[in-house]
């Protein structure tokens, strides 16, 4: 073989390697799979009362992981207490009157009024004796004219008390007015919806954990008086957790929802983390200048959200910069 022929051949071989390499190597990564960075986030909530207060306890401090409806913290209450024992027996009394109505009265009650009815009737029947008396003695001249007024006032008098009996006798066969019953149901409506009322305001005075989670920040201590909504916790949900991406509008189309991805993070970097794509940006955006160069900060892309799946071990976590690799060849 010649000199010249082993020359070209020592050119040729690292020319048709590199291109091989560029083929297998480079040409699949930007082919076949999407690259972004990003930074971990998680869902949180920051925690406060409904109502304004003295915090009477928190029993929970950072990094305690809590139940979805444990009791985290609570405001004095006392005043609230002693509202609601009041706001009950109103409701008691009320409930009791309108139990009274609705039974009716009792067989000793009608047995007394119609008692008192036969006296009052006795009373007209003396009253009408006297005044009949005492006309037929004025006629003859032997009383005097006003002694004839008072027996006539008396009898009046008899009739009026007669009458009021009786009516009250009739109240007392026919039971309470159905007025009088409904009135007494809304009055007993109103007592329960103020016992109601401060039992809403009791609730407001306890923070709950909405869902499961870590708590991050404690904002406050007991003693202290806080506003309403004031934060007082931050809980953090360590099972939903994410890394927001952005792609460049002319690879977007190769991903879609449910997408996998691989997942690391610069504090574990020999570690992979499952992924996968929940949510894409219907419209584009600029890419923030803090995620890209200059170059690229001009170029349209998409925001990208993947939730992290496979990370028990919770090494992912929120603030951490991740790497996502989206690999596209089977599409």
């Amino acid at each position: 073989m010649s000199k010249r022929r082993r020359v070209v051949i020592a050119v040729v071989v690292p020319v048709v390697i590199a291109v091989t390499l560029w083929y297998t190597v480079l040409r699949d990564d930007h082919s076949d799979v999407v690259l972004a960075s990003g930074t971990v986030e998680a869902t949180e909530a920051d925690l406060g009362f409904q109502a304004p207060g003295r915090i009477a306890g928190i029993t929970v401090r950072e990094g305690d992981r809590v139940a979805a409806g444990q009791e985290l913290a609570r405001l004095d209450r006392s005043e609230l207490v002693a509202r609601r024992r009041a706001a009950e027996a109103q409701a008691e009394a009320a409930r009791a009157m309108l139990t009274e109505l609705e039974s009716g009265f009792r067989a000793e009650e009608v047995a007394q009024g119609r008692a008192a009815l036969r006296g009052a009737q006795q009373r007209v029947n003396d009253t009408r004796r006297d005044l009949e008396r005492t006309q037929r003695l004025f006629e003859g001249g032997a009383v005097s004219e006003q002694m004839l007024d008072n027996a006539e006032t008396a009898y009046e008098l008899a009739m009026a008390d007669y009458e009021s009996v009786q009516e009250a006798l009739q109240i007392l066969e026919t039971g309470p007015r159905q007025e009088r019953i409904a009135a007494q149901r809304a009055a007993l409506a109103q007592a329960e919806a103020t016992v109601a009322q401060i039992d809403a305001a009791l609730d407001f005075a306890v923070i709950r954990a909405p869902f499961a989670g870590l708590i991050t920040v404690r904002h406050r201590e007991p003693g202290e008086t806080v506003a309403a909504g004031a934060p007082v916790l931050t809980l953090m949900n360590p099972d939903d957790r994410w890394v927001r991406i952005y792609v460049r509008a002319d690879e977007v189309g190769r991903i879609d929802i449910g997408h996998p991805a691989a997942i690391t993070g610069d504090a574990y970097p020999d570690r992979t983390y499952e992924g996968r794509v929940v949510f894409i940006a219907n419209e584009a955006e600029f890419t923030p200048r803090n995620v890209q160069t200059t170059e690229e900060r001009v170029k349209l892309v998409y925001r990208v959200k993947v939730q992290i799946i496979g990370d028990p071990g919770f090494d992912l976590k929120p603030g951490l910069a991740a790497d996502v690799r989206l690999d596209t060849r089977g599409d």
